[in-house]
């Protein structure tokens, strides 16, 4: 984890926390009229202390102490590969679907889960506490973050991307990465996935993708519309973030998608009871319905066995 909460990061960033159902209608519908042409990724966390990790830089932190850089994650994907072809015997399948179906099961990417709809996101943010056994959680302010798709930046599995090794692999250090904008924020990708596991549908999940934040120079790290007064080095960035992010403000105006702008919103511990009510009664939007397979029933039946006594 980073040394300080990702909240103190973040702060500057977001508009006044969501209090209530309205606010987050209200916030949401301001964002998206002044992004009408451009499409949102959301993404939702449970606890806004969190910083915006995937589960592999988390992994290979834990490992190593310090957050890991590109080199390292390039590493650890290759023996993920390895392994998955030798031992497991998953030869025949391309790196991108060998790393979506693991991460649909908990396993270690560098992918990032987004999805296309807000509520979603909203959802992931408000999801219920474990408040049982060695799981026990308290209930805390969540996080949503909004990323604008830069132009052209989907994935399709064409002969570039539905290879045996992932593309990025082909990058030799931070200067060819540079280079090709790779960890810079400005050329992150997003890949909407074959349904290879029911969640993925169920979740209208997608895939952000990016290197590990780099220095590229002025037009890399540390973007801020004008009049802010916030840069930050590639080792901040890194303390919060597996990729790079250009945080603004919706009320600071629109901005090109090749800035690849990133919004944040905060939504306060006292108002996710009344939010879960609305997304599951109006909207249908529970466990059962983002989760719809045995394994995860199995692990709700795990995390609240108290559900299980009348």
């Amino acid at each position: 984890m980073a040394t300080q909460p990702a909240t103190n990061f973040f702060r500057e960033w977001e508009p006044e926390p969501i209090q209530t159902w309205s606010d987050f209608q209200e916030q949401v519908n301001e964002l998206t009229g002044r992004y009408q042409d451009q499409r949102l990724l959301w993404r939702g966390a449970r606890n806004a202390n969190w910083g915006v990790e995937s589960s592999l830089y988390r992994a290979l932190r834990e490992v190593l102490g310090r957050p890991p850089i590109e080199q390292e994650m390039v590493d650890a994907e290759k023996e993920i590969l390895d392994r998955a072809r030798t031992d497991w015997r998953f030869d025949g399948k391309p790196a991108l679907e060998i790393f979506a179906e693991l991460q649909h099961v908990g396993g270690p990417t560098r992918l990032l889960d987004v999805t296309e709809n807000p509520m979603f996101a909203l959802w992931f943010a408000t999801e219920r506490p474990v408040m049982y056994g060695a799981h026990a959680e308290s209930e805390s302010d969540g996080r949503i973050l909004a990323f604008v798709a830069p132009d052209k930046s989907d994935i399709s599995l064409n002969s570039n991307w539905h290879t045996r090794d992932p593309l990025w692999h082909t990058l030799s250090d931070d200067a060819h990465r540079a280079q090709k904008r790779w960890g810079t924020g400005t050329w992150r990708r997003y890949w909407r996935p074959p349904v290879y596991h029911a969640r993925i549908a169920a979740q209208g999940a997608g895939f952000l993708l990016d290197g590990v934040p780099i220095d590229a120079g002025p037009d890399g790290l540390g973007f801020v519309a004008p009049g802010e007064r916030s840069r930050w080095s590639v080792e901040d960035m890194r303390e919060y973030s597996s990729m790079a992010l250009k945080l603004t403000r919706a009320r600071d105006g629109h901005l090109p998608a090749d800035r690849a702008p990133v919004f944040t919103f905060r939504v306060a511990h006292r108002a996710k009871e009344e939010i879960r009510d609305q997304l599951e009664r109006r909207y249908g939007i529970r466990t059962s319905t983002m989760y719809p397979d045995m394994y995860g029933l199995a692990v709700w039946l795990g995390k609240r066995p108290e559900s299980l006594v009348r």
